[in-house]
């Protein structure tokens, strides 16, 4: 009676250890699941940051180059205006000289015209004695005749002068007038390029503005992104963790199972030698045990890039497809496929024989926190950690 008595309180303390780990483990659990949710949620927040970055130095690209272009058009504007200033500089110093050229020919046609004036008055107003000055003074009739035509002739010279004179200073007012046309329309273009130059130089501030703000966005975007991977480092810690743990726990409780007999007559979670050390496949469903037992038989194969023979070499999805042929089970060839393939569980729940998928990667889960997988040429097929690498997906295709 006393031993039942003993007996009994061992069992009920095994139970109620028993029912502690049972608890403690549904809250690992719960709580591993809900950081995982939370990380998923920073990586989407991310993505997002990671994607608005993208945006905002597409528009920044596309602002630096209208701002290339403004600087190069200001650049020209200020080159035309250079020239225009050049230009107005000669016809300036071109009008003066004309200008003073006009005066020199209005003075010449003014002196002229006075000095015409004096000689007809001299000729005409002194009439008949004039004219007898002349014959007196003229030794034949012939002579005279030709003091009255040298007369005339004066007359006529005055004239003519006069009359070259009046078209040289019409003919200057003309080109002052038309040096001070192509003046103003030089300074017309002069003011329409410096109107230009105003708004380019405005619109040249604008979008320096503009990609001085992308610049501002940018660097916080970028700021946002350090924290959201500082936070997924945070939960990755936190997550690995808690699976360290929850391995620890499970493989206690399989220790305790197996010291209480709780493993007899279930092949499922024997050890299994591969190379390494003995291998415990847990899990719920026999298939999924078979699955992951015949998959660590060729634990120590050879690793061949696109191979999909066990017995020649494999890849790491060529391993399980043709691990899970085996049974029965068709699955993709590249391991992006197989991502899809089956329905999705999450960590928490995987079982052996769950495939585990990580980026470009798979590998078949045998319970406890352990893989066996086609790793590389250097490894071939091994076991290994499931949390080495980011977990992206854990399938069930059985």
């Amino acid at each position: 009676m006393k031993k039942w008595k003993v007996y009994g309180k061992r069992t009920a303390a095994a139970v109620l250890v028993g029912c502690l780990c049972f608890s403690i483990k549904a809250s690992a659990t719960e709580t591993e699941d809900e950081l995982r949710r939370q990380q998923r949620e920073t990586q989407q927040q991310l993505n997002e940051i990671n994607q608005q970055m993208k945006s905002i130095e597409g528009q920044r690209d596309e602002i630096l180059e209208e701002i290339n272009t403004l600087d190069s058009e200001l650049t020209n504007v200020i080159l035309t205006l250079e020239l225009l200033e050049a230009d107005l500089a000669i016809k300036q110093e071109d009008l003066e000289a004309a200008q003073q050229e006009y005066e020199a020919a209005k003075q010449r046609e003014e002196a002229q015209y006075e000095a015409m004036k004096l000689r007809i008055q001299y000729i005409y107003e002194q009439g008949e004695t004039d004219y007898l000055s002349l014959l007196l003074q003229a030794e034949s009739f012939v002579d005279f005749l030709n003091k009255k035509d040298f007369s005339q002739e004066i007359h006529e010279q005055d004239r003519k002068l006069l009359t070259e004179y009046q078209e040289v200073k019409e003919e200057v007012a003309m080109l002052v007038d038309q040096i001070e046309q192509e003046k103003k329309e030089l300074e017309i273009l002069q003011s329409e390029q410096e109107a230009q130059k105003a708004e380019v130089e405005r619109m040249l501030a604008e979008k320096q503005a503009q990609e001085a703000n992308f610049e501002s966005q940018l660097e916080e975007a970028q700021r946002q992104a350090q924290v959201f991977k500082s936070k997924i480092a945070e939960q990755n810690a936190q997550i690995r963790k808690l699976e360290a743990e929850r391995r620890r726990r499970e493989a206690a409780a399989a220790a305790a199972a197996a010291g209480n007999g709780g493993g007899s007559g279930n092949s499922g979670n024997s050890g299994v030698s591969g190379g390494g050390g003995a291998i415990a496949v847990t899990g719920n469903s026999s298939l999924g045990r078979s699955i992951a037992n015949y998959a660590l038989q060729f634990r120590g194969g050879k690793y061949v890039f696109g191979g999909t023979s066990l017995s020649t070499g494999v890849d790491c999805s060529g391993f399980t497809r043709a691990v899970f042929r085996n049974f029965g089970i068709s699955l993709p060839r590249d391991s992006t496929s197989q991502r899809s393939a089956g329905r999705g569980v999450s960590y928490s729940e995987a079982q052996a024989g769950d495939i585990i998928c990580y980026a470009g990667h798979v590998a078949i889960y045998l319970g406890g926190g352990q893989i066996v997988h086609a790793a590389d040429e250097r490894h071939g097929i091994t076991t290994g950690s499931a949390t080495y690498q980011t977990i992206l997906a854990v399938r069930r295709c059985y």
